[in-house]
This record gives C-alpha cells, sequence and structure tokens, in this order.
C-alpha cells in the first residue's frame, strides 16, 4: 500500500470509522451518515499523482428535469467556496463534492489531511437538505441556498465552542456509518 494511502487509512482507524480499502486503486471507501442525511465516500492517495482527492457522492442521481436547476445551486454554492466544489455529472446526473490536498512524495500532513476530510463531510452535510430541495420540491436555487446558509449560522450562534470540541462531536457523529 503507498505510504499516503496508509495515512488515508490510519487517519480513518484513529477515527473508528467503518472502511475498505482498494489497494489496487489506491482508494478507501466508506459510508456516512451526517446530521442531515447518508452518503457514500471515496478517498484516494497516490505516490504516482501526489495529491489527495476525496469524493462525498450525493445518495440519489439528480433527474434529467432538474438538472438545470440543480446546476444552479451548485454554481451558487461553489461561488466564493476556498475549498472544494460540488460537481455533477450533466448526462447522468451524478452529484459528488470534491476536495484535494496536494502533498509533497509520500508527505501527507496529518493535520491538513484531517482538515480537507472533515471540511468535506461537514460541508455535504451542511448543503445536502438545499440540493434535495431543488431536486425533490423544486425549491428556486437562491431559496434553497438562502436555507442552508441561515441554517449554519443558528448552529454556530447556538453552540459556540473550541474547535477540538466541535471535531470531537463530528468524529462521534461520522464514526457510526
Amino acid at each position: 500500500m503507498a505510504e499516503a494511502l496508509e495515512q488515508v487509512v490510519e487517519l480513518f482507524r484513529a477515527k473508528d470509522w467503518k472502511f475498505e480499502v482498494d489497494e489496487e486503486n489506491d482508494l478507501v471507501r466508506t459510508g456516512i451518515q451526517g446530521e442531515n442525511g447518508d452518503w457514500q465516500v471515496m478517498a484516494a492517495a497516490s505516490e504516482d499523482d501526489p495529491a489527495f482527492l476525496m469524493l462525498s457522492f450525493f445518495p440519489q442521481k439528480c433527474p434529467a428535469q432538474r438538472r438545470v436547476s440543480c446546476a444552479e445551486l451548485l454554481t451558487r454554492i461553489n461561488f466564493g467556496m476556498m475549498v472544494g466544489c460540488f460537481e455533477m455529472d450533466y448526462d447522468s446526473g451524478r452529484i459528488h463534492l470534491k476536495t484535494a490536498l496536494p502533498f509533497a512524495q509520500g508527505a501527507l500532513d496529518p493535520e491538513l489531511l484531517n482538515n480537507v476530510v472533515m471540511f468535506n463531510l461537514a460541508c455535504m452535510d451542511r448543503f445536502l437538505p438545499a440540493i434535495m430541495s431543488v431536486i425533490y420540491a423544486g425549491i428556486p436555487p437562491a431559496q434553497a441556498l438562502a436555507a442552508a446558509r441561515r441554517q449554519a449560522k443558528f448552529k454556530l450562534r447556538s453552540r459556540r465552542m473550541p474547535s477540538t470540541e466541535t471535531q470531537d462531536i463530528l468524529r462521534r457523529r461520522f464514526m457510526n456509518n
């Protein structure tokens, strides 16, 4: 197993997550139970391409008739996002959140790796209801995004806590995947 992939495996083990390793393709797969839904995750780290890649897959495909609205929502979400982006395959309707972390050969920084993983999971969980509301309830994209942002601000105000406590809560929430 590549050293970088081993670091990903170590991180997932440290979080007590259940996962499977595909050594042939340098991948780790797991399922996540978030506050707002469940989804699948794929993480890749290879010495051939010195970057860690994490994809959180939206649990359903976007129906063809909702793809224009969904593409608008994903563009609105992505605008101003500093790390990662949502993508949709316009032909199949498959949606995922992609985050990446370049690294020097064989040396993934453990703290940065953890931050990218936790950001990916928190971001998918945050925007999952907005995507669902556009696809299945026909809510306009701007309205769905505004609701997601209001909810996020409410959660931040209602529980001001140190970042280590926040990470512990996220770890406990996602460890039962």
